[in-house]
């Protein structure tokens, strides 16, 4: 699996190993089980078209008073979907930190419960 960076290092993850490619031709290899995966849901103001995955929580005003309500000032104020997103989040003791948005939250939620289980399952086949 491939986690694309736009400004930074991807991340490749295979069995037992993250692998991160760098720019210099380099790479560093990390134990699965060394990554701390987390799962945050965001809520996110998309202003752009909605994924098809995504999932809608709410609508808001393109501009908004302090209260939330539509600011009358503005004549052609449109209505924008609130979309709940995944915010993956990757560190380790070695210095990685990269954080990824995901469009469908539930997937995401379901790759980190996965990881975790997997993470798991190898720290209890590698005990003596």
């Amino acid at each position: 699996m491939r986690f694309e960076n736009v400004n930074g290092d991807d991340i490749l993850i295979y069995p037992g190993v993250a692998v991160i490619p760098r720019a210099d031709g380099m790479f560093a290899l990390i134990d699965i089980r060394e990554l701390k995966i987390d799962i945050e849901g965001v809520r996110f103001h998309e202003t752009e078209a909605v994924p098809s995955d995504a999932e809608v929580v709410g609508h808001t005003w393109a501009k908004t008073n302090k209260d939330g309500s539509p600011d009358r000032r503005f004549k052609e104020n449109y209505q924008i979907p609130i979309c709940l997103y995944g915010q993956i989040a990757f560190r380790s003791q070695t210095g990685v930190t990269e954080a990824y948005m995901v469009s469908n939250a539930k997937a995401a939620l379901a790759f980190v419960e996965a990881t975790k289980v997997y993470q798991k399952a190898l720290a209890e086949t590698a005990a003596p």
